[in-house]
């Protein structure tokens, strides 16, 4: 399974406040050792400070590993896209700028895909946007359900979606592209007592240790628009 918006926003979460709640739980774990040290050695008066001391900690600690969990679940819901799950673009655009400087950092090479669905306005216009909403939720778990644990698929935006596929050379990664556009272009998306058949066009560009996400997206996008499909695909009746 490729790579989830609750991994990306348990790093977030990590990198955007974690340092400093991990700093005050260690504080708040040293004072509680500490009271309990001092507790056996202190007369009635001093254990029963001592004893508070230790309960306003523990309080203390459960506290931050609740702020914790909060800012983690806030930093996923903001990357996440609402109607299929995967990573939407802030969540995309964050991985991709780590991977590109994983990539200058240890010479890695990968491969950015892009994935546009053809003529969706038209099924949004002939069956309804919750026809649109089914498509678009069984190409988002085509593309999931197709990808490897490492790669990270998000939707964009719209009918847009993108996968990444770090640490693959690029002869593998192509071929991998390859397997999801033959997926994704055989998909019949069941709707009442007809089935919606799924045209997308694909587009790729590998990267490497000099690359940059704008010029990176740009080439990908390109091959995408070369390979547009002129016509609908046909519905498919039951």
């Amino acid at each position: 399974m490729p790579l989830t918006a609750f991994d990306l926003g348990l790093e977030l979460g990590r990198e955007h406040g974690g340092a400093n709640l991990l700093e005050l739980d260690n504080t708040a774990l040293r004072l509680r050792r500490l009271a309990e040290r001092m507790a056996g050695q202190l007369d009635p008066a001093g254990r029963t400070l001592a004893e508070e001391l230790i309960a306003a900690t523990e309080e203390a600690e459960r506290a931050l590993v609740e702020r914790g969990r909060r800012i983690r679940q806030l930093e996923n819901l903001s990357i996440t896209d609402e109607l299929t799950g995967l990573l939407n673009r802030r969540g995309f655009q964050e991985l991709l700028r780590r991977s590109l400087a994983d990539a200058e950092r240890h010479g890695e090479r990968g491969l950015l895909l892009l994935c546009d669905l053809d003529h969706f306005k038209a099924t949004n216009d002939t069956y309804g946007h919750l026809a649109g909403d089914s498509v678009l939720s069984a190409v988002a778990e085509t593309l999931r359900r197709t990808t490897r644990r490492n790669d990270a698929v998000a939707r964009l935006g719209g009918d847009e979606f993108a996968v990444l596929m770090p640490k693959t050379p690029v002869e593998r990664a192509e071929r991998l592209a390859g397997k999801l556009s033959h997926a994704v272009n055989h998909l019949l998306v069941p709707w009442g007592r007809k089935a919606i058949p799924v045209a997308a066009s694909f587009g790729w560009e590998a990267y490497g240790p000099t690359s940059r996400p704008d010029r990176l997206f740009f080439l990908a996008d390109r091959k995408l628009y070369r390979c547009k499909r002129p016509e609908a695909p046909d519905i498919v009746g039951h």
